[in-house]
């Protein structure tokens, strides 16, 4: 009786385990250049690195900023990237903290089967106020 009760609260737990954890993938669907739709002079750059997705922001508007602010860090454009469900995470690649606590979160939604997208820009961008105006990037490379 004993190995049947095993194989019955086995997988419970296994579930109850998987319960709660958010569905997370490293990014990789994201590898290569992407260009904003209405801003062609912004880009997106995701490449690996140390086993991880990272985004690097080449946008007008990070250059503006970090052209007029001598105290912007240099690294403040370069985020490890995560996808969940419907949410695009990202965190500065200079941060110590470890935990998804730690990652700013944007609403994203793939468009035309993964060759464009559409985020939020708050979402890796932090230092910008803009809830519920989404941007739209599609695949050049």
């Amino acid at each position: 009786m004993k190995p049947l009760s095993i194989l019955l609260i086995l997988p419970a737990v296994i579930l109850l385990a998987a319960c709660g954890k958010e569905n997370l993938s490293s990014g990789r669907e994201l590898l290569g250049s992407w260009v904003d739709i209405n801003h062609t002079a912004d880009t997106l750059v995701f490449y690996k690195k140390d086993g991880m997705v990272v985004l690097l922001d080449n946008s007008l508007t990070y250059r503006t900023i970090r052209h007029n602010s001598t105290s912007f860090d240099l690294l403040t454009n370069q985020y490890e990237v995560r996808l969940g469900d419907g949410t695009l995470l990202t965190r500065p690649l200079n941060m110590r903290e470890t935990g998804l606590e730690n990652f700013s979160r944007g609403k994203f939604d793939w468009l035309d089967g993964k060759y464009s997208f559409k985020v939020e820009p708050n979402g890796f961008r932090p230092y910008l106020s803009c809830m519920g105006c989404p941007q739209v990037f599609r695949k050049i490379d």
